[in-house]
């Protein structure tokens, strides 16, 4: 079983870093602000309040040679952004992943399931293996998106 107060220690430090890299130049996101609640649906959010970006940590994963054809998050989030999005439809989305000193993105679709060009670019499944705090693997909802769909997390920074 997972040490879960080390994994966010470890995950904390990695938001940290990210947060770092998306004020240190440029972006189309202005000025980016961790959210104070450790176990908010989206880590950080700009200033103006338009742009909630969630950071997920995957020190296994190593892009160029994973045989997944997927990367994942909680269902938990994705149902938050749906709510979120009726409040203010001009709103956007964002999931960074660092897959061994890797970043990529992917946006939240208006469009649900698929791309503007009517491409599915992720699906949901149940994993087994996940501790909550409670000291036991319990079934979570996921999102898994297709990694053909992810971008290079310098695309965010202006030229």
């Amino acid at each position: 079983m997972r040490n879960l107060q080390e994994d966010l220690k470890i995950g904390k430090r990695e938001e940290v870093k990210t947060l770092i890299l998306l004020n240190a130049s440029e972006t189309m996101f202005g000025n980016v602000l961790q959210d104070e609640d450790n176990f908010a649906n989206f880590d950080f959010v700009s200033e103006d309040k338009k742009y909630h970006i969630e950071h997920k940590w995957r020190p296994d994963i190593n892009l160029k040679t994973c045989r997944f054809d997927s990367l994942y998050f909680d269902r938990v989030k994705y149902k938050r952004y749906r709510e979120l999005i009726k409040e203010d439809p001009e709103k956007r989305f964002f999931i960074i992943w660092n897959c061994a000193g890797e970043r990529v993105w992917w946006e939240f679709k208006k469009y649900g399931w698929e791309n503007e060009k009517g491409e599915c670019e992720f699906y949901f499944s149940k994993q087994f293996n996940q501790d909550r705090g409670n000291g036991y693997a319990q079934d979570t909802d996921m999102v898994n998106v297709f990694m053909e769909d992810t971008h290079p997390f310098s695309e965010f920074f202006q030229k």
